[in-house]
């Protein structure tokens, strides 16, 4: 077989990269304005007359042939990709919030720079959650751990069958017949409970349930629930039964108690953030309705839908829980609600992530859906040094690079188009033989399991410019002078009161001089000891503005207020404070035992509680509340069942079985009026005998 001889073999090498660069130029451009497809585009084949001609013209100029061109385009062994931030950068950034709070911000403030165009208001959230907490498995298995002596019980429910268990117990949800099975093993006997469409396992008193599934140990820390009541499925799909396990519980504190995003060491205005975020995150999604593939309204952050992370009683148990638990009671504002993120009016999708790399991401360029609070934002508290992603290097092979192109090898990778944020859109490879592939940065960042599409560098090449975020500035090396914290006077024009009664609305006045249509102001309400933003509006002719707040919450305490005028979100002049006392709206009522305060049954037997209410009244909500932990006067009460007053005012509580044998319950009754307590009865004590 006749071979080129290698002088000629070479000239043709030379001349088709010199063709083939010039090619690629031009498919390059059709690729910036955009087919969504990768871009492949190889150089037409040379005739052999031109090919002589430009061989014949070359040995003329006396090129040197000294070296193979090539190995220019031999590809090579590693690329290096710098990059910054961590997750999908749309919303809220966690490590942004931190060093905004470090810098004095406060939570209101944190998270609506974040979601533009919102607003930090109350609103209801005593609504059931449902969070799923094992996903389509083949067995769940179950055990009680008292919190301390009263504790320990766990009541399991399945087809009408009822069984309180101990410590010693361990149950075991398993699959049959489309169903679900439930078997109680104590000293390693097995005992069938029953069998039904679901079943419930729900802690008694001070006590946590592990839950696990099938090849996990019961005794590994994590998994243990306090509040609420575990609620089991069957899920069937292609013919094939799996169990789904899901914590139901009150969003208001026990579903977010149980949020485990950030460290409880941060600073107090980035949990509150945190929580404002994870509160509006889960109201969306209770809006969104159940889920049928795992019967609930999110996951507990391991799939299979990556919602926010819910590790129920590890995360209030843990070090520094105090701290987590503080800064979800700080965004409550009555018992039955909580602070939310607005937009409209109504709670937005919360979206957050890690850290971001200089600016979040617009929704619309994450994901292609248009939400108007969610837009890019700059954020140079990203950045923060403390950050241990505001910067990252990550170094792939050869083979990773090619495989994510889908082609054989990559002479060169490029950033060729950024989005606002300056997250990459697209990157261009270069193949060896001088064609392109063209890839979406979304693309690539799932490919090659990137910590974000924040990349920065690609080999030391910064491709597309990308805009750098400065770092937030030092206590000691301040950005921008300072602005004077009396710099405008703030003077209210309500009085302060002692009587604003519970759950009507109120209005809170003032007048910033010096006077100016359109000067930002605040109001603010002091939540254990800290100022939370509430509401921001501005002012109207002659410096006036008035804010309305939907009610007074909670009865029987004293509030404090004041309107702040702010610039470039910095406090620039405050109000003195207005003092609210809060006062209960509804008519005191008396609750009178028709039934014996103490009482003494066998196990099994039933129980009546019988009681007036004065003034009498029919249709009001009476509860019927057992005590969990503490003393009577300040210790923790748990409502276990419901009723509503006759005509007469009388009500009736009927409990079916006394159980266990040796327990002792301690009982009132509580009258509920327009959310407010309007009486409560004497202490019933029930005693249950062997």
């Amino acid at each position: 077989m006749s071979r080129v001889p290698a002088l000629a073999r070479v000239y043709v090498t030379l001349i088709g990269l010199i063709y083939e660069t010039e090619v690629t130029h031009v498919t390059h451009g059709k690729a910036v304005v955009g087919s969504r497809k990768p871009l492949v585009r190889r150089a037409p084949r040379m005739s052999m007359p031109v090919t002589a001609a430009l061989i014949a013209t070359s040995l003329g100029m006396g090129i040197s042939l000294a070296a193979n061109p090539a190995q220019a385009n031999e590809p090579p062994a590693n690329f290096t990709l710098v990059g910054a931030g961590f997750g999908h950068g749309v919303g809220m950034s966690q490590w942004g919030a931190r060093s905004m709070a470090v810098a004095g911000m406060d939570a209101g403030s944190i998270v609506t720079y974040y979601y533009q165009g919102t607003s930090v208001a109350p609103v209801p959230d005593t609504m059931e959650i449902s969070v799923n907490i094992e996903y389509r498995k083949a067995l769940i298995e179950m055990q009680s751990e008292a919190l301390d002596p009263s504790g320990g019980g766990l009541e399991v429910a399945v087809n009408g069958a009822v069984i309180q268990g101990t410590p010693a117990d361990e149950f075991r949800f398993q699959r049959l017949n489309g169903q679900v099975e439930v078997v109680k093993i104590t000293g390693g006997e097995s005992t069938v409970i029953g069998v039904g469409p679901s079943a419930t396992a729900r802690p008694i008193g001070p006590t946590v349930v592990h839950v696990v599934n099938k090849g996990s140990d019961l005794s590994r820390p994590g998994s243990r629930f306090r509040y609420g009541y575990v609620e089991v499925t069957p899920y069937t799909s292609g013919g094939k039964t799996s169990l789904n396990a899901v914590n139901k519980l009150r969003l208001h504190e026990e579903y977010l108690y149980g949020i485990a995003e950030v460290p409880s060491s941060w600073p107090g205005a980035a949990l509150q953030a945190q929580v404002l975020a994870a509160r509006t995150y889960a109201l969306a999604k209770i809006n969104s309705g159940i889920r049928a593939s795992c019967n609930c309204h999110l996951d507990d952050g391991n799939g299979p839908y990556s919602d926010q992370t819910f590790v129920g009683w590890s995360k209030q148990s843990g070090a520094q829980g105090e701290n987590w638990v503080n800064a979800v009671n700080a965004t409550h504002v009555s018992p039955e609600a909580g602070l939310a993120i607005l937009y409209d009016g109504q709670p937005i999708k919360a979206f957050y992530s890690a850290s971001n790399g200089g600016a979040s991401q617009a929704s619309a360029d994450a994901w292609g859906g248009v939400l108007p609070y969610a837009v890019s934002v700059p954020d140079p508290y990203s950045l923060d040094p403390a950050n241990p992603e505001s910067s990252w290097t990550r170094t792939i092979t050869q083979a990773q690079a090619a495989q994510a192109f889908g082609v054989a090898a990559v002479t060169s990778m490029a950033i060729t188009e950024r989005q606002v944020s300056g997250a990459v859109k697209r990157i261009t490879a270069t193949l060896p033989d001088g064609s392109t592939v063209v890839k979406s940065g979304t693309a690539i960042l799932a490919a090659l399991k990137l910590k974000s599409t924040y990349l920065k560098t690609i080999d030391g090449n910064e491709g597309v410019p990308l805009a750098v975020a400065a770092l937030p500035a030092q206590p000691d090396q301040p950005a921008v002078a300072p602005i004077p914290a009396n710099a405008r006077t703030v003077t209210l024009t309500t009085a302060d009161r002692a009587d604003l009664p519970a759950g009507k609305p109120f209005t809170v006045s003032a007048k910033v001089s010096p006077a100016a249509k359109g000067l930002r102001v605040w109001l603010q309400q002091q939540v254990n000891g800290e100022w939370q933003t509430i509401s921001k509006k501005k002012t109207k002719a002659k410096g006036k503005v008035t804010f309305t707040v939907k009610e007074a919450w909670p009865p029987a305490t004293t509030q404090l207020y004041r309107v702040v005028s702010t610039l470039k979100a910095e406090i620039v002049g405050a109000s003195p404070d207005l003092t609210l006392g809060v006062v209960p709206s509804v008519k005191p009522r008396q609750v009178s035992l028709l039934s014996l305060p103490t009482v003494s049954v066998k196990e099994g037997k039933k129980v009546l509680i019988k009681a007036k209410v004065r003034p009498a009244k029919k249709g009001l909500t009476v509860w019927r509340q057992v005590l969990v932990s503490g003393d009577v006067e300040t210790g923790e009460w748990k409502t276990v069942q419901t009723k509503k007053t006759k005509k007469n005012g009388k009500v009736l509580f009927l409990i079916k079985k006394a159980k266990p044998a040796g327990a002792v319950y301690t009982y009132r009754l509580l009258v509920v009026d327009d959310r407010q307590a309007a009486g409560v009865s004497p202490i019933i004590s029930l005693e249950v005998r062997g």
